[in-house]
């Protein structure tokens, strides 16, 4: 970043190469639970309150995977997948019929305005999907309804010998667009309890599974992490599994991200100048812009120079 620009926001340059990656659909969305904040519970929050009702003997008690494999221990594998899924379906059950008018659906909105062909997340509940068919996009000069389809990974070999198809084994001529988006759920969907990834052994054997197998994440959605600009949204890289996760994803030393990459992330309350610069040329190492806002405020201003472009 220049000396002139304001610490934590992008240049004129870096918001002009993000804007024609979009509209070239060279651009893709790691959304992360920050976005769903207020709608969903955040896993840090889910993580405490197991950690409290169970006696969890740690310190990380905020930390879902400690805790959930610690739960695993104590119930049984499944205990942890089932609880998460039914802590997600009473949160859905608990919002008002208009939660989706809510100021906290805003970054979805956004999210599901913008032209995006494909949004790869590690949440697993179904607003994203939800919000896409609830609102258009704009692109090409044109408004396009939008009619997303929705999958999971198969990590564990129970989930693969199943007789749940994927997206694209159900129609092989399948390629997102606008029109028709892909969100792949890394770490599973609700409906699918089974195919959650919540305690460490699930990570690592995620990671492992994937590393074997390639082709258990959809060639499109190999392309679309590796043929343009990633925007990390609501899922900090300080968090060790996603950062492991998203170098297996985008090369071992995140050379497979594009120029234009950039990742979004609340400012430390007790952080100084120097830390936040240091931040960004760790970030800057791994291919990555830092802007330093929550994923609303990012969002919103994506959304508003995308309307303006397309306007002219």
């Amino acid at each position: 970043m220049s000396s002139e620009t304001p610490q934590g926001q992008l240049t004129q340059a870096d918001w002009t190469l993000l804007l024609s990656r979009i509209e070239a659909g060279a651009c893709t969305p790691f959304v992360g639970a920050g976005v769903h904040d207020g709608l969903t519970p955040l896993p840090g929050d889910i993580a405490m309150q197991w950690a409290e009702a169970h006696a969890y003997p740690l310190e990380d008690r905020w930390n879902l995977a400690r805790v959930a494999q610690f739960m695993a221990i104590e119930k049984g594998s499944r205990w942890p997948r089932n609880e998460l899924a039914a802590a997600f379906i009473e949160a859905k059950s608990a919002l008002p019929a208009d939660a989706e008018a809510a100021p906290e659906a805003e970054a979805l909105r956004a999210l599901a305005e913008l032209p995006f062909r494909t949004y790869v997340t590690t949440t697993p509940d179904d607003r994203i999907k939800r919000s896409l068919q609830a609102h258009s996009a704009r692109h090409g000069g044109k408004t396009h309804a939008r009619r997303p389809r929705a999958d999971f990974c198969r990590w564990h070999e129970a989930l693969r010998s199943s007789s749940l198809a994927t997206t694209f084994e159900e129609d092989p001529h399948y390629v997102p667009t606008v029109e028709e988006p892909f969100v792949f759920h890394l770490h599973g969907q609700i409906a699918v309890a089974e195919s959650l990834v919540v305690a460490e052994d699930d990570h690592f054997d995620m990671l492992v599974a994937t590393a074997r197998h390639p082709s258990l994440i959809p060639p499109a959605v190999q392309r679309a992490l590796r043929g343009g600009p990633v925007v990390l949204l609501g899922q900090p890289l300080s968090d060790w599994n996603f950062r492991v996760l998203l170098r297996s994803l985008c090369g071992g030393d995140f050379s497979g991200l594009q120029a234009g990459s950039v990742s979004v992330h609340v400012k430390p309350a007790d952080a100084d100048d120097g830390l936040l610069r240091y931040l960004e040329r760790l970030f800057a190492k791994l291919h990555i812009k830092v802007y330093w806002g929550t994923p609303h405020e990012f969002l919103h201003e994506l959304r508003e120079r995308w309307s303006a472009a397309q306007s002219k």
